[in-house]
């Protein structure tokens, strides 16, 4: 029998101390079914999971003490939620496996991967998990979806912190725009596609008039930025059947105070956006909010319920709810310092007042 050397097997020993604790872990690719995607992902030639959204987030289950993704991002942050703890923020790491916990206590636990920053940000690339084991998350078939479309307001801008210099992408947390919060109210899974910026007719700081993309035109992409990127997508829709699609627009349309869109010019353009959304979602509600500023013309709502009212008339399910027609829904302290971008505490209290309001165009959950 070859006798082992006990100066080498410490040395293999303190190696393995020495390694992080992912370098131990297996490997699952980003295809392995036991991880569950919500919200535009795209499959790519190599095999990784490619986004560019905001509020997109993945689940699994795994074994271990440790679990860290294999994510190909420079510019994005995310939240890493463990066992339905409160979230944290993380930026991937370069060249090397992105650690997401460790020193957890051996067992199973549950991996909430999201997405905090919006599509501008450009796409993100996840290649797959480390952990000891991974199995797929208990989901209920008839859970709740719902996908928001929207602006700033609905992507958490400035959201999460103080602004100095350049550090919006710091201070977005997608998971707590409105959007995801009244999803929550409702237990359902969300979709956000928001940039900052968006409008129906006219984006925030544009020309007049503007000739560039619009929400109409950029709904259908799987990326949801600033323009078509290259490897872009038609999203398929059936891949992950919605339940309802709320749109939260019209604010940058009416930003310009010396300029705003024509009557018929607007409720065109609503009108095109809405047979978009429903052509991509047959039979869902396409339910259309009121611009959340108050400050915004009035005429922005008027014009938008009268889009809905033409849809209806098509036989689209649309519907408009007001959000200030008893007064401003949210105080000036609900807000960032801008009287536009609500805090979180101002997004709590806006699902809050919508979240009775959507629930009669939902399906009925099993009790």
């Amino acid at each position: 029998m070859r006798k082992r050397n006990p100066s080498a097997l410490l040395a293999l020993g303190l190696t393995l101390l020495a390694l992080p604790a992912s370098a131990l872990a297996a490997s699952y690719p980003a295809t392995d079914p036991a991880i569950h995607y919500e919200g535009r992902w795209q499959e790519a030639a190599d095999g990784c999971y490619e986004t560019a959204q905001g509020a997109v987030y993945l689940e699994t289950i795994f074994t271990g003490t440790s679990v860290a993704a294999k994510l190909d991002d420079t510019e994005n942050r995310w939240l890493v939620s463990i066992d339905g703890g409160p979230a944290r923020k993380i930026r991937a790491a370069k060249g090397s496996p992105t650690v997401l916990a460790d020193n957890l206590p051996a067992g199973r636990h549950v991996l909430r991967l999201e997405r905090a920053t919006e599509g501008s940000y450009g796409v993100s690339r996840f290649a797959g998990l480390e952990a000891d084991s991974i199995e797929a998350p208990m989901r209920q078939a008839s859970r709740l979806r719902l996908e928001f479309v929207g602006d700033s307001i609905t992507a958490g801008f400035r959201n999460d912190g103080r602004k100095h210099g350049k550090n919006d992408a710091d201070i977005e947390d997608g998971s707590m725009s409105f959007a995801p919060q009244l999803a929550r109210l409702l237990d359902a899974d969300y979709s956000v596609l928001a940039k900052s910026g968006e409008g129906v007719v006219h984006n925030w700081g544009a020309g007049w008039p503007d000739r560039g993309l619009h929400t109409a035109e950029r709904y259908p992409w799987t990326f949801y930025g600033a323009r078509k990127t290259a490897g872009n997508t038609i999203w398929q829709s059936e891949r992950l059947p919605v339940s309802a699609v709320i749109l939260a627009l019209g604010t940058n349309d009416f930003s310009d105070a010396k300029r705003r869109p024509y009557h018929r010019e607007y409720v065109e353009a609503w009108q095109s956006l809405i047979r978009r959304v429903h052509a991509m979602n047959p039979d869902k509600p396409v339910i259309c909010l009121e611009p959340l500023p108050a400050a915004i013309s009035p005429v922005a709502g008027i014009w938008i319920a009268e889009a809905c009212r033409l849809a209806q008339s098509e036989g689209i399910p649309a519907h408009y709810i007001p959000l200030n027609e008893k007064g401003p829904l949210l105080t000036p302290e609900d807000y960032v310092g801008d009287g536009t971008h609500p805090t979180k505490a101002g997004s709590a209290k806006l699902a809050a007042y919508l979240a009775p309001r959507i629930a009669p165009f939902l399906p009925r959950q099993p009790k």
